[in-house]
């Protein structure tokens, strides 16, 4: 009988109505920035700062449509990673490694955000020396549609490769600047990474997410109320969970002319939102104490998928199942010598670091102890 028919059913993981396992309302922590890297021209660069770019104020009534029909397909063809070695090889090269490894989850801040607005979404999910680790299922390559190119002319609108430098340049699909920060959610440490749109000049001095500006554009109608068809919600958890403070957002016609900016200020009051940052700690627990027990099979990390379905606001629910060896094999047969979900290259590296530079594995191991059980 193949592996893929004896595997473990799926089971019931959370749902939104089961009583808490963790403390709630949770607390978030303050956003640290540990560390940050750039990817230029498919090489990733540790702790650069070469892909990053500055905020500058767009030219009025900027046409962020040009350039689009100058694009062949394979210009539209981009990559978006979602395995988690970038963030992998960073923990390893930085220079804060000591401080990336100390936490209790390690995930883009992509997959937090849509865990806390309840999106329909699969992950796969490892536990190794007394960490979770997070990645999402799903096709790697993406096409930029004519909508989805406005968005990225308008970054490039409202940023420079220098401090108050010109705007503009050509639309890069492909380079990026991402920063790490490490903070609390609940009773957890996470190190959520993210790419950053743009920096305020006054990064240079204060290097801290607070000067993190996040670029948003919105086609709206004339005469129409502008807030009224803005996702708020979406806007501000994805600035918060990386620490950003403010969003620059420019409102676009059907043509692509950008009628009007505004800046808006990231909300401190939770209130609105405490719902979703509780369930998405909710989740993240029930994660870590479901596969920290038990994390391996025959010495092989085990990987679980994690099916999260969007129900309506009271009835969000997450399932989750170990996957079978051909399923794993499958998972990871495009991406290198893997265990579990995690490059060998990367366990290989932690090993070591453990060996050369003295983290705690005891401290790990008791702060495993003390999640699960709900310290």
């Amino acid at each position: 009988m193949s592996s893929t028919t004896t595997q473990p059913p799926t089971e019931h993981l959370i749902s939104l109505s089961d009583p808490p396992q963790c403390a709630v309302p949770a607390i978030l922590g303050p956003a640290n920035q540990v560390a940050c890297f750039s990817l230029c021209n498919e090489k990733l660069h540790v702790d650069s700062h070469a892909a990053m770019r500055y905020f500058v104020h767009p030219q009025p009534n900027v046409d962020i449509s040009v350039g689009y029909n100058q694009l062949n397909n394979k210009q539209r063809t981009f990559k978006r990673v979602r395995r988690l070695d970038h963030i992998l090889e960073m923990c390893l090269k930085s220079k804060n490694s000591k401080e990336l490894l100390n936490v209790d989850v390690i995930t883009w801040r992509g997959i937090v955000k849509k865990i806390m607005l309840g999106e329909k979404m699969d992950l796969n999910v490892s536990f190794h020396n007394g960490i979770l680790y997070i990645e999402e299922q799903g096709r790697r390559e993406m096409y930029c549609d004519p909508k989805g190119y406005m968005g990225y002319k308008f970054e490039t609108c409202c940023s420079s490769s220098q401090p108050y430098g010109p705007p503009g340049g050509k639309v890069n699909l492909q380079d990026q600047w991402n920063a790490a920060v490490v903070r609390t959610l609940g009773s957890l440490k996470v190190l959520l990474v993210g790419e950053v749109d743009c920096v305020d000049p006054d990064y240079i001095k204060n290097p801290s997410p607070e000067n993190f500006v996040e670029l948003k554009s919105k086609c709206v109608t004339p005469g129409e109320e502008l807030h009224r068809h803005v996702d708020f919600m979406k806007w501000e958890i994805q600035s918060l969970l990386i620490g950003s403070s403010r969003i620059f957002a420019g409102f676009r016609d059907s043509a692509g002319i950008v009628r009007e900016v505004e800046t808006l200020a990231v909300r401190q009051d939770l209130e609105i939102r405490q719902p979703k940052i509780d369930w998405g700690v909710r989740l993240l627990h029930a994660l870590f104490g479901y596969c920290a027990p038990e994390s391996t099979r025959n010495g092989v990390l085990k990987v679980w998928r994690v099916q999260l379905r969007k129900g309506l606001e009271l009835d969000r629910t997450a399932d989750i199942r170990e996957l079978g060896v051909a399923e794993v094999k499958m998972l990871n047969q495009r991406d290198g010598l893997r265990n579990g979900i995690l490059p060998v290259f990367y366990i290989n590296g932690l090993k070591e670091k453990l060996r050369k530079e003295g983290l705690d594995a005891l401290r790990l191991a008791t702060r495993r102890r003390a999640v699960v059980h709900g310290g």
